[in-house]
């Protein structure tokens, strides 16, 4: 059964296995990429797999004086937490048996380059803002229900809210 493109049938048997089984909803999410040296081109490349082979994805170093030839590495990371938060609002409701007809979702982040530039020590990111228009058989109160649901279930504003360690290696090879 799908409802909002969503297969629920799939994330009810989803939600059981890991009722039975809890190590199944524990695994690590991985990506690796290659800089790209050639001029004029994106920088970063990385080829994911995807149900029906592989995508792939680049991105070029921040350009401050217009768009370049690829997204830069700030809209990979937005775009993560548009999708996570607006995939997890549209698959609850789903799993709520709540129709909607468009869901349009913006992030925002207040960025400061300064301490990047080493020119300061303000911090790099001040402020992140989600917003979302959403439309379909959903009351007010279903869609705050929706939103808090979404802000504390979904990984990427999870990432946001909370401080996650990180282990950083790089050697030379």
């Amino acid at each position: 059964m799908s409802i909002n493109n969503i297969d629920t049938k799939q994330m009810i048997e989803y939600k059981k296995e890991i009722q039975k089984t809890p190590v199944n909803a524990k695994f690590t999410a991985k990506i690796e990429g290659d800089w790209l040296f050639q001029e004029g081109g994106p920088q970063f490349q990385s080829v994911v797999k995807v149900k029906d082979g592989t995508y792939t994805m680049e991105a070029s170093h921040p350009n401050f004086t217009g768009p370049a030839s690829r997204p830069g590495p700030m809209a990979f990371g937005l775009f993560w937490f548009a999708a996570c938060f607006s995939s997890t609002l549209v698959t609850e409701a789903s799993l709520r048996n709540i129709k909607l007809t468009s869901v349009k979702t913006r992030v925002e982040a207040d960025l400061d380059y300064t301490a990047q530039f080493d020119l300061g020590k303000n911090p790099l990111v001040n402020a992140f803002r989600v917003f979302m228009d959403v439309k379909g058989d959903v009351t007010e109160a279903q869609l705050k229900d929706l939103k808090e649901y979404s802000l504390t279930h979904c990984m990427g504003m999870f990432t946001i809210q909370h401080a996650i360690a990180l282990k950083a290696e790089v050697k030379k090879i």
